[in-house]
């Protein structure tokens, strides 16, 4: 019988996270699962970690391939999966043990859906643990339009979609910077409807050496992104208007960027902090928060 879920975890020199992913994976409340890992031409212990698994339990499946980058490991491993719903999954990011329970029940009360998401937690460099998503940010489950996809990209850890959505958008652009982000939208402006639910079911871990934490390179990205999905799609006005509001904020954010003190004040003050989330967002401010006190953390270190 064919899962209900495949996990998809592209892995590319993960080797000091991936095992406590894959734990994770392995200790699901729910037991309808596969999960394809995908070492992209690691040079370090990441494919021997995986095969550890793959022997462990028949689940496991493990793809090696010359690396192509994360959206070529999500195209090696979705191609291959056989379950109904994808479930992404970086190989540093950790599913809660009642993940795709949870998932499973959803989807089931809230059908017709094509994209479901949940509140999850950063997980941030001194180990504490916050929610992506606050009282009153997300606390009902609603879903999200493309225009609001435009501004904001929705928290996706552990985002589980319908399988035939990646032949229908043409799997992940090979090249592109935040391959999750142009994913989402490309499914979204072909038709894909999203549904929320509120429940924290993943943990994100937070590092400055991740791709995200390269503020200018995605801040860059997003205007590529939501630029060229107005050239290949006939976006309605609304759409149109997010847009223009999208790239003007990240232009916004870009020149933030040639001011780090200033920047850095509004974000760690705790007075300031209102207006930080107002000119970042909450999750930006968190990732840049984050980033800064582990560069201060390092700096104190230095100290005689």
């Amino acid at each position: 019988m064919k899962p209900q879920f495949s996990i998809v975890v592209p892995a590319y020199n993960a080797e000091t996270t991936l095992a406590e992913t894959l734990d994770a994976i392995l200790n699901q409340k729910s037991r309808a699962w596969e999960c394809i890992v995908v070492d992209d031409g690691s040079a370090d212990e990441t494919l021997r970690i995986a095969s550890r698994y793959e022997g462990r339990d028949p689940r496991f499946r493990v793809l090696h391939q010359e690396n192509q980058g994360t959206a070529g490991a999500y195209n090696t491993g979705v191609s291959s999966a056989v379950g109904e719903f994808i479930v992404i999954c970086s190989a540093d990011d950790i599913l809660l043990p009642d993940h795709l329970d949870a998932m499973s029940a959803f989807i089931g009360a809230e059908t017709g859906y094509d994209i479901y998401t949940s509140n999850g937690f950063f997980w941030w460099p001194d180990n504490s643990r916050e929610t992506c998503y606050g009282p009153g940010l997300g606390d009902s489950v609603h879903s999200l339009g493309l225009s609001d996809v435009i501004r904001q990209c929705f928290y996706s850890v552990g985002a589980a979609y319908r399988r035939e959505l990646f032949e229908k958008v043409g799997g992940y652009r090979i090249g592109v910077y935040g391959e999750d982000y142009d994913f989402w939208l490309r499914a979204m402006a072909l038709g894909a409807r999203h549904r929320y639910l509120p429940k924290p079911l993943s943990i994100h871990r937070l590092s400055t050496s991740q791709k995200s934490a390269r503020f200018q390179t995605v801040y860059q990205s997003d205007i590529r992104l939501v630029s060229e999905l107005r050239r290949d799609f006939a976006l309605s006005p609304a759409e149109g208007r997010a847009v223009d509001e999208a790239i003007q904020d990240r232009e916004r954010l870009i020149a933030e960027l040639d001011r780090p003190w200033s920047l850095y004040r509004n974000v760690l003050r705790p007075t300031a902090r209102t207006v930080a989330v107002r000119l970042l967002g909450r999750r930006r401010t968190r990732q840049l928060g984050g980033a800064l006190r582990s560069v201060a953390s390092r700096l104190r270190a230095l100290r005689p």
